[in-house]
């Protein structure tokens, strides 16, 4: 651990280890405000499984009633993109939504003053890279806002969707039209019946939950080869550390992967769709979903199973059902909230400003891009076309 630099009224530290910080960051990360991409389970295992360098920042108050206390714990690792050495939220490109791990009181007290102290303190800090890189961070969450939505940022090209569940499902299916939606679930449900029926099924062992990871690797290769896209999963490591979470989570009232899926009574068990949710609280987060390349896809296994995990989420008692990054029309269909994210870059060396700029740049090009359909849909031919060749 480096020496603390002191900030007005803080004392913020760099830490290159996350196992001395575990009591303090459990501890933070009961608060509901606190996302499942930023607990320490999450981050632990993406460190262990994928070989990230930790760079853990860390802020104290020392001063006042609250001397002592921490204030907030940003779980950051080092990438590198060319030339650049780059300090990113852990597990960043498998992440939804980006909060940091912040004390009730700490979230109270930031304003801009105290915002920019800080940003300075963290630009003079030994991190050994050139600029730290801040995505998907929402403006506001459970009724705070975001601390660092004071430092200058770009809004992200990649909205979130959530479908709020107080009211119960059948207030949640009337805002897509309730009839049109039921009928379309005894459609699937005749059509897989058809097949010889169907089972919704939830892991319950560790094995059960690494099989169904399993499937879903495979069913998400197939789709993105049949789509021409690179597959995000294809790598052992982050295979690992999905497999890690989806297991610990059996038995555990956090779920941080929970497998789903809706299988044939026949051929074999065949999986037809799979979804893969997070429950904090009573936030229900998809993390990813996958359908089967065949037969079944006439049916709409995904839809199916999507109504039953939601209405499940209802019945449970939780307050929101987060589709995750990405603006799909089905996401719409259910959804009653749009949640615009930010990124923020603080620059570090000489070189981080112009990596910060080039970054930058870079997302305003693809929410311009995002934003144009046409723009847009002419940016995929040419990536297939790349890709293919």
């Amino acid at each position: 651990m480096r020496k603390p630099v002191e900030a007005t009224s803080f004392s913020i530290q760099c830490n290159r280890e996350i196992e001395p910080l575990e009591p303090v960051w459990r501890a933070l990360e009961a608060a509901p405000e606190c996302s499942i991409h930023q607990t320490y389970d999450w981050c632990r295992g993406w460190i262990e499984e994928t070989g990230a360098t930790p760079l853990i920042i860390t802020a104290t108050y020392t001063s006042g009633a609250r001397s002592g206390e921490t204030a907030f714990i940003l779980p950051l690792c080092i990438t590198r993109s060319g030339p650049f050495r780059i300090a990113r939220y852990i597990a960043t490109p498998f992440n939804n939504v980006n909060f940091g791990v912040f004390s009730t009181h700490f979230l109270d007290d930031a304003n801009p003053a105290t915002m920019l102290a800080i940003r300075k303190q963290i630009a003079q800090l030994p991190l050994g890279v050139d600029y730290v890189f801040l995505d998907r961070q929402p403006r506001a969450w459970h009724g705070y806002v975001h601390p660092f939505s004071h430092w200058p940022h770009v809004e992200n090209q990649n909205p979130t969707f959530q479908a709020t569940l107080d009211g119960g499902f059948d207030a949640v299916l009337s805002r897509g039209n309730a009839k049109r939606r039921r009928k379309k679930f005894r459609i699937s449900e005749r059509r897989l019946d058809e097949l010889g029926g169907y089972d919704y099924i939830r892991a319950r062992t560790p094995d059960e939950a690494g099989d169904l990871l399993e499937e879903f690797f495979n069913q998400k290769a197939a789709r993105f080869a049949f789509m021409g896209l690179p597959d995000v999963f294809d790598d052992a490591k982050i295979k690992s550390y999905f497999r890690r979470l989806a297991q610990e989570s059996v038995g555990q009232d956090r779920k941080t992967i929970e497998m789903y899926a809706i299988r044939l009574r026949n051929r074999d068990g065949f999986l037809c769709a799979i979804a893969a949710l997070s429950t904090k609280g009573r936030d229900v987060i998809c993390q990813f979903s996958s359908i089967a390349i065949g037969p079944t896809e006439a049916a709409s296994p995904g839809e199916l199973l999507f109504y039953l995990v939601i209405r499940d989420a209802c019945e449970s008692g939780a307050h929101t059902f987060d589709f995750g990054v990405g603006d799909e029309q089905f996401k719409r269909s259910w959804c009653d909230v749009e949640t615009t994210h930010y990124d923020t870059f603080v620059a570090i060396t000489p070189l981080g400003h112009i990596g910060a700029l080039a970054a930058r740049l870079s997302t305003d090009i693809k929410r311009f891009t995002k934003h144009h359909p046409a723009i847009f849909k002419l940016a995929k031919a040419i990536r297939l076309w790349v890709t293919n060749r």
